[in-house]
């Protein structure tokens, strides 16, 4: 068996086995293991899985860019028509038309809010209105504990994996 045949039987075992909520692991484990219990060269059969997989992975993150850029474009949109409807309003106002309008459909009027602007560098204000965030530097952590240096609450961790090319 080829890999390119491998790779088909691999696109099929992952298409059958996935729901609209995702892939069922238990089934995923039972139709692997047979399909895998039925080929000469398991290794590949593995490979041809995880690569298929991976691709599968791959279109999924491209499609949720593309989803996430036209979720901005419409979340645009709609503040820009806010913003046109806001103006209307505004403009009655100006006239002297009360900026309230209520329809069988919905009602409309001007709210005002109130927010910051921060024009200058945070570490210039006052220390009582800073936000301090403090995380762990794991790569000097890493190299401290790779040194032989003792610190209380980190450990090396080490794992194997495989490796494709």
């Amino acid at each position: 068996m080829t890999g390119h045949d491998l790779l088909m039987q691999a696109g099929a075992l992952v298409a059958l086995l996935e729901a609209p909520e995702g892939a069922d692991a238990d089934a995923l484990s039972s139709e692997l293991a047979a399909w895998i219990d039925g080929t000469d060269d398991k290794l590949t059969a593995y490979w041809a899985v995880v690569r298929r997989l991976d691709a599968e992975g791959d279109q999924l993150r491209a499609l949720e860019q593309t989803l996430a850029k036209r979720r901005r474009y419409l979340d645009a949109q709609a503040e820009r028509v806010k913003c046109m409807a806001g103006e209307l309003l505004q403009a009655r106002e100006t006239l002297g038309e009360e900026a309230k309008i209520k329809t069988p459909l919905f009602s409309a009027w001007l709210a005002e809010t109130v927010s910051i602007s921060i024009s200058v560098d945070p570490q210039a204000l006052p220390a009582q209105y800073q936000r301090l965030t403090i995380d762990a530097d794991k790569s000097a952590l890493k190299t401290a504990c790779q040194a032989g240096e003792q610190i209380d609450g980190v450990d090396l961790v080490s794992k194997r994996g495989v490796r494709w090319r």
